[in-house]
């Protein structure tokens, strides 16, 4: 007589094959929501690397009384060009001030260019916001034109006069009060 042979019981085999099923599915759950996770953060760390250098610069901003400008901090992004950084400075003036002072150029205003010779004029086209929402008045239109001008030249010695465009045209004016046929240089006694 032959020995019986024990057969395997229908479930042991069941058993390790639903294991193994549930594992390759944790395994494929795992991979999906580490691509959905690595997906969801991965803009964020490309717009803010750790290692981003920044760069100091004064931005300067009507007190109350539009009588003078007052410097406030802001760091900006290092970049390899004065004119890169530059751009980044009239960027910062347009979203206006931190804390009490008074912005200088209208919020609506958009930098369209900004260009720079080896004679360092700097010539800064803005967008027709920069005249048409501009509050008028003698004072705020100093206030306008020396925020950018301060701002540019005291920060980047390189830049020694600047010429202010509307939509790529040459302007008498902003507001009618203060001439910018040729190009305007820095004006550091209306600093407080």
């Amino acid at each position: 007589m032959k020995p019986k042979r024990k057969k395997k019981s229908p479930q042991k085999g069941r058993g390790s094959k639903l294991l193994l099923l549930l594992i390759l599915i944790g395994i494929g759950l795992i991979a999906f929501f580490h691509q959905q996770i690595y997906q969801s953060i991965k803009p964020f760390f490309g717009r803010r690397s750790l290692f981003v250098e920044r760069k100091d610069v004064l931005l300067y901003f009507s007190d109350r009384e539009g009588e003078y400008l007052i410097g406030e901090k802001r760091a900006i992004l290092k970049k390899n060009a004065i004119k890169e950084e530059a751009k980044e400075t009239i960027i910062e003036i347009i979203k206006g001030p931190k804390g009490r002072l008074i912005p200088t150029l209208p919020p609506h205003t958009e930098l369209l260019t900004l260009q720079m010779n080896d004679a360092g004029l700097a010539t800064v086209n803005f967008s027709l916001a920069l005249s048409r929402d501009h509050p008028g008045g003698s004072s705020a239109e100093m206030m306008t034109v020396y925020s950018i001008v301060n701002s540019l030249s005291l920060n980047f010695p390189q830049i020694k006069r600047v010429q202010i465009l509307i939509d790529g045209k040459p302007i008498e004016t902003i507001a009618g009060h203060i001439s910018l046929r040729q190009p305007v240089t820095p004006k550091p006694d209306l600093i407080k």
